[in-house]
């Protein structure tokens, strides 16, 4: 039919098209067979540590698979990561991304947790004081899990811990409430947490000490490890009683009269309680 009619040249260009019709693309097929290591991105026909390192000295031309050339109105342009719907693509498994991301969590849980430590800076710690050193009748000690049986201690020690535990090194004269509350979220949600273990044992055992409870770094150590909110939260309650404060919702403070607040702390050193 048809094939036989044509002339030789139409028959080898038909099948030269056919061919290439099902050639694969190289460009595919060098993406296709690239193992992108952990912590690299796809470039388009090799791989590097970040988009911005994918052209090198070649431009935009070395700038694809998972990155994209984004042209500067004031420069020649930057190879950025490809974004779907406005966020990273979520094929790229890039170290840096993630780290990124976990900056801003970061810093945006910073920011939210400064404005709740001004408003409880100035509403409970400055209306509670400090624990005072002499004439002072420590009240019984709790068992580590006390503090659930305070709503708001739970709610305070599972989202804004740092600012309780300053409240608590502040209270103990172990040191003023910013750096306390400062020094406590860095060890508490970053990598640095193994060692914040450490120093939460070291100053937890001073705090416990200006109530007047005897105890061991090796101990508030291990509370720690097990469930550090609940020695938190149960570290403020000693606190409060110690210094006869009441915390309610929407941090509302009442302060018992000193001398109401010792025979209150004798009478549960005699007539015991709650003990570890």
């Amino acid at each position: 039919g048809r094939w036989r009619s044509t002339s030789w040249l139409q028959r080898t260009a038909l099948v030269a098209c056919e061919v290439d019709r099902h050639r694969p693309d190289p460009l595919h097929l060098a993406m296709a067979t690239i193992v992108v290591p952990v912590g690299n991105v796809d470039c388009g026909g090799h791989v590097a540590a970040s988009c911005e390192a994918c052209p090198g000295d070649h431009g935009a031309m070395w700038c694809n698979g998972q990155c994209v050339w984004v042209s500067g109105l004031f420069s020649k342009g930057n190879c950025e990561m490809r974004m779907v719907g406005g966020m990273p693509d979520p094929d790229v498994d890039d170290a840096n991304t993630d780290f990124y991301y976990w900056i801003a969590a970061l810093l945006i849980s910073a920011v939210v947790m400064a404005i709740f430590a001004f408003v409880y800076k100035r509403k409970v710690v400055d209306e509670i004081g400090e624990i005072p050193k002499v004439l002072n009748i420590s009240s019984n000690e709790l068992n580590l899990f006390e503090c659930i049986k305070k709503p708001q201690t739970i709610l305070h020690v599972i989202f804004c811990m740092p600012v309780v535990l300053g409240k608590n090194y502040n209270a103990a004269g172990v040191m003023p409430f910013w750096p306390g509350c400062i020094f406590s979220y860095l060890l508490t949600y970053t990598p640095l947490y193994p060692i914040g273990i450490i120093v939460r044992a070291i100053l937890g055992k001073k705090v416990q000490e200006r109530i007047g409870n005897e105890t061991t770094t090796g101990r508030v150590c291990v509370r720690n490890v097990f469930c550090m909110p609940c020695d938190v939260g149960r570290e403020s309650e000693m606190v409060d009683n110690e210094l006869g404060a009441t915390i309610t919702c929407c941090l509302k403070v009442e302060v018992a009269p000193r001398l109401l607040t010792e025979a209150g702390n004798a009478k549960s050193r005699i007539c015991g309680g709650g003990s570890e």
